[in-house]
């Protein structure tokens, strides 16, 4: 394979990108089964049939991104993720059955799994170190801002006539644009490096990596709560109005669109292990309160505590997000840096599937129980993020921009995180 030289990248067209992929998914994402019925006119329960079924092929394109990133690059996978999209939404409005409807659906699907892994590793062959963590910031910013600005729109899109098609044609559009925009960039002097090793086996061997994986996963269960937890905790158990959740995710989505680079900035002296292990600290704190919210009565005081709790576990997941992008990239030996970052994005795929049903059947067993469990979770994870500070590479678990030694002195390896 081609391992590629972090000298001199090339971020500003990667970043423009990021924000026109993440500006049409904007428009998609929030409509998703309402805008595949509306386009096909399929009935909506082969729509979410079809939806699910392409949901579940698409799991395997996961580990095989990583395949292909080692083998080619992660910037060659990541075009392709934009290319086969790009032709899946161009497919839409010719779909006319169940069969063309998961084949379309599990192409994008498959693009969709594929993307995360390459965008990831596409970054760590791009930079390391500080700059690393300030590309995975500034990416998330960008990313933020755009799908905020694309759900706008897409409120706009669907009370216009042909609404829907003109989406599938603006998230087409926006996929070629994006890998136009990759391949204009030019890339980092590619190097002669080593043929990977080992596959996946060398990955699952790898202990204190995938310790770092199931710690994430606790990050990861509890991070999907906004999304899939707490509607349902809000409105059917606390009896708070509907529209409260527009709002609640509003705040959150405006606030981690501009805090990424402020809180990036805050951390960047800390070990990003210690860093992340104190976003679980934050990431309870935000469960109890939530929990405590079922103590106060519906209307303003129940209102202020769930923005209150929202505010908090918001917090958190700005100080989670860059040191895990970082911890994981930083771990993973760069010939197979592919397989090692599909590993790890897997983490989002197994919540995807465990979440739903995992949080509804805690709500309805009893409503603290989410909470108890998401806190017991993530205050293990922590406690494991310290240990496994001592067996991660030290470029990975350090800091992302260490003091610098005084002339003639050396810097303290005990300095405080």
């Amino acid at each position: 394979m081609l391992r590629t030289s972090p000298r001199k990248p090339s971020n500003g067209l990667f970043l423009v990108g990021m924000f026109v992929d993440a500006l049409g998914n904007g428009l998609y994402v929030p409509l998703t089964l309402l805008f595949i019925h509306e386009v096909t006119g399929l009935p909506t329960p082969v729509v979410g049939a079809g939806a699910t079924v392409a949901a579940m092929i698409g799991l395997a394109a996961n580990p095989l991104a990583g395949v292909l990133i080692d083998r080619f690059d992660a910037r060659a996978v990541l075009v392709g993720t934009y290319v086969i999209r790009a032709l899946g939404f161009a497919l839409y409005p010719l779909v006319s059955g169940f069969g063309p409807l998961v084949a379309v659906a599990a192409v994008i699907a498959c693009g969709d799994r594929a993307f995360y892994p390459a965008s990831a590793g596409y970054i760590a062959a791009l930079t390391e170190g500080g700059g690393r963590d300030r590309l995975y910031a500034l990416m998330a910013t960008a990313r933020n801002v755009a799908f905020g600005l694309g759900g706008l729109l897409s409120s706009l899109a669907v009370t216009r006539t042909g609404g829907y098609a003109l989406i599938a044609v603006f998230q087409a559009a926006s996929f070629v644009l994006a890998s136009a925009c990759l391949l204009l960039a030019r890339p980092p002097r590619a190097e002669p490096g080593p043929r990977p090793r080992g596959g996946y086996r060398r990955v699952l061997a790898d202990r204190p990596f995938m310790g770092l994986v199931a710690v994430t996963q606790a990050f990861t269960l509890t991070q999907l709560i906004l999304s899939v937890g707490l509607p349902l905790y809000a409105v059917t158990v606390l009896g708070a109005p509907p529209a409260i959740l527009g709002i609640l995710y509003t705040i959150n989505t405006l606030l981690v669109a501009v805090g990424q680079l402020p809180v990036r900035r805050l951390q960047r002296h800390a070990r990003r292990t210690h860093a992340m292990a104190l976003s679980g600290v934050v990431f309870i704190a935000s469960c109890a309160v939530y929990a405590g919210a079922a103590l106060l009565p519906p209307g303003p005081p129940l209102v202020a505590a769930l923005v209150t709790a929202t505010l908090v576990f918001t917090a958190a997941e700005l100080m989670q997000a860059t040191p895990s992008a970082s911890l994981a990239a930083g771990a993973a030996p760069p010939a197979l840096r592919g397989r090692y970052l599909a590993v790890h994005q897997m983490t989002w795929a197994v919540g995807q599937v465990v979440a739903p049903a995992g949080f509804s059947l805690l709500l309805g067993t009893a409503p603290p129980l989410l909470w108890a469990v998401l806190a017991a979770l993530l205050a293990i994870a922590s406690a494991a993020l310290l240990r496994l500070s001592a067996h991660l590479p030290p470029e990975a678990a350090g800091r992302p921009n260490p003091p610098q030694a005084p002339p003639g002195g050396r810097t303290p390896d005990h300095a405080g995180t």
